[in-house]
């Protein structure tokens, strides 16, 4: 967790200006802060207009009365490329615009639900937290899948 945050706020500062001082003596100053904000507002226009679209595709699934798991997902990434385009810099903001392109967003959100699902499937989920092992508390829990459908159901009609 260190190294990650060592990374975010050492390391990507460090890219990002050496990147804009590479691109100012390339084509000017000026030039560089103009691409800048054209770059920051043509990102705020994609993340606006595909956050839209995911909740439209939220609401129809919603509508037909199914959890719209990918939805989540893709907002997720969208929300990570917003984050990415608001951080001045050429680097972040061609992350955040790749992660705004439907396509390379679909093939990252079937990736990263392929990792979460094996991961449930074997049993060895993660979570954040610290490595203090005095204070854990085990909580034993049987899940049947095969009647969770059903239970759903009883639970929407009450």
């Amino acid at each position: 967790m260190l190294l990650l945050l060592f990374v975010a706020f050492l390391i990507v500062p460090a890219i990002e200006l050496y990147l804009i001082i590479e691109v100012s003596h390339q084509v000017g100053f000026g030039n560089t802060l103009i691409a800048l904000v054209f770059i920051s507002v043509i990102g705020a226009w994609m993340v606006k207009r595909e956050g839209l679209e995911i909740i439209r595709k939220a609401q129809i699934e919603l509508s037909k009365g199914n959890l719209p798991g990918k939805q989540i997902v893709e907002g997720l990434l969208i929300l990570c490329a917003g984050v990415l385009m608001l951080t001045p810099g050429f680097g972040t903001d061609a992350l955040g615009l790749v992660l705004l392109f439907p396509l390379t967003r679909i093939m990252l959100r079937s990736f990263l639900t392929r990792i979460f699902l094996k991961k449930l499937e074997t049993g060895k989920t993660f979570f954040w937290a610290t490595k203090n092992k005095g204070d854990q508390h085990i909580v034993d829990v049987e899940w049947d899948r095969s009647n969770q459908k059903n239970q759903n159901e009883k639970e929407l009609e009450e």
